[in-house]
C-alpha cells in the first residue's frame, strides 16, 4: 500500500514538472527525441534548376497551456512534508476485525461467598466481582447469568454462555472435575485452595512437623482430603473427626483439639468474622496438588483460545496491580491467590 502510494506521488512530481515546462514554451526531451528522429526519416529534397536545398521551415513552439487548462486537469502537486502523513491514514482506513463486545458469564450462584444473589437479587460474590473486574481490564462488556451446577458445563457447550466462572476446580490426575471433558479449555487458576491449619489465639501452636505433631490434637471433618492429608503427613497426631467442617470449628474454639486442619480459604473467612474470633492461621499453606488439586480456573470451549488468553493476561495484570488482593481481601481478609 505504501509503495502504490509513494509510487503515485512520482508520477505526479514528474507530470507537475512536465506541465510546468510546456507552460514556460521549453521542449520536452522525448518529443525532441521523436522530432529528430521524425526528420532523419523523411525522404531527401530534389535540388531545383539552382542545386539548392530548401530550408526547412522554422519550427514553431506549441501554443502553452493556459493556467486555466492547467487546473482543469485537476492534478493536486505533492508535499513531501505530508506523504507519511497521507501513507498512514490510509493504513488506518485498513478494516480489523469486530472485537467482541459482550461475553456471557455463566455461574452457579449458590456457593457463597465465591457467587451467589446478595440482598437486591444481583449475583455477587468473589467468582462474579473478579470476573467483572477481568472484563473491564479486557474492555469488553459481561452479562452473569446462573445456572445449576450439573447444568454449567452442558449450557456452555450448547452456546449458552461463552464462559463458566464458578469456582470450578482444574482436573488433576485422579481428580476428575466437570471441566475434565473434552471440548473444554480453562485459564490459569484463578484461585488455589490449600489446606491450612488453625488454632486458638492465645495457644503457642506446636511446630507443624511430623514429629512436632506428634500426640497433638487435630480436628477435621471425617471423610475429607484434609483428614486423609493429615493422617498421612503426621502420623503420629492424634485425629479427632467432626460430621462436619462447622463442628470441627467449634471444637477448636472450646479447646476440645489442639488444631484445626481445613480448607484455607474457609479459615480465611470464618477467622475474619465473629464467630472464628476465637482463633487464627498459622503454619504455610499445603498445596499438594493429589490432595488439594490446582485450584479453580475459568472454564471456556476449546475454540476460544483467543478469549481464554486475554482472560489470563487480564489476571496477570490484576494481580500486578493489587486490583486481586482487594477483592480477595473483602471476601477472605487475605489473598487466596
Amino acid at each position: 500500500m505504501r509503495f502504490l502510494l509513494y509510487a503515485n506521488l512520482i508520477a505526479i512530481v514528474l507530470l507537475a514538472g512536465s506541465l510546468a515546462r510546456l507552460y514556460e514554451g521549453e521542449r520536452l526531451p522525448w518529443l525532441e527525441h521523436r522530432q529528430e528522429n521524425a526528420v532523419a526519416e523523411l525522404p531527401a529534397p530534389e535540388t531545383g534548376d539552382e542545386g539548392s536545398v530548401p530550408a526547412p521551415a522554422a519550427h514553431e513552439p506549441s501554443s502553452p497551456l493556459t493556467l486555466e487548462q492547467i487546473m482543469a486537469l485537476q492534478l493536486p502537486l505533492p508535499n513531501p512534508e505530508r506523504a507519511p502523513a497521507e501513507a498512514e491514514a490510509v493504513a488506518k482506513f485498513v478494516p480489523e476485525p469486530e472485537p467482541r463486545r459482550e461475553i456471557v458469564i455463566l455461574t452457579e450462584g449458590a456457593y457463597p461467598p465465591f457467587n451467589y444473589r446478595d440482598g437486591s437479587d444481583a449475583l455477587a460474590g468473589f467468582d462474579v466481582e473478579l470476573s467483572r473486574a477481568l472484563c473491564e481490564r479486557m474492555k469488553v462488556r459481561c452479562r452473569f447469568v446462573d445456572v445449576p451446577w450439573d447444568r454449567l458445563v452442558p449450557a456452555l457447550r450448547q452456546g449458552d454462555g461463552d464462559a463458566i466462572a464458578a469456582s470450578m476446580l482444574i482436573p488433576s490426575p485422579g481428580r476428575e472435575t466437570p471441566a475434565s471433558g473434552d471440548g473444554l479449555i480453562l485459564t490459569d487458576r484463578y484461585y488455589s485452595t490449600p489446606g491450612r491449619f488453625a488454632a486458638r489465639r492465645n495457644a503457642v501452636p506446636p511446630a507443624a512437623t511430623p514429629s512436632g505433631l506428634a500426640g497433638r490434637s487435630i480436628a477435621v471433618q471425617t471423610g475429607s482430603i484434609h483428614q486423609a492429608y493429615a493422617a498421612t503427613r503426621f502420623p503420629n497426631a492424634k485425629l479427632e473427626t467432626f460430621p462436619s467442617l462447622e463442628e470441627a470449628k467449634t471444637a477448636l474454639a472450646a479447646g476440645e483439639a489442639d488444631l484445626l486442619f481445613a480448607d484455607r480459604n474457609a479459615l480465611l473467612r470464618w477467622t475474619s468474622s465473629g464467630a472464628g474470633v476465637c482463633c487464627r492461621l498459622v503454619g504455610p499453606d499445603y498445596g499438594d496438588v493429589a490432595y488439594f488439586g490446582k485450584g479453580a480456573a475459568i472454564v471456556l470451549r476449546e475454540e476460544d483460545a483467543a478469549l481464554r488468553d486475554a482472560f489470563d493476561a487480564a489476571l496477570d495484570a490484576a494481580i500486578a496491580d493489587g486490583t486481586y488482593a482487594r477483592i480477595s481481601a473483602k471476601y477472605f481478609s487475605g489473598s487466596i491467590y
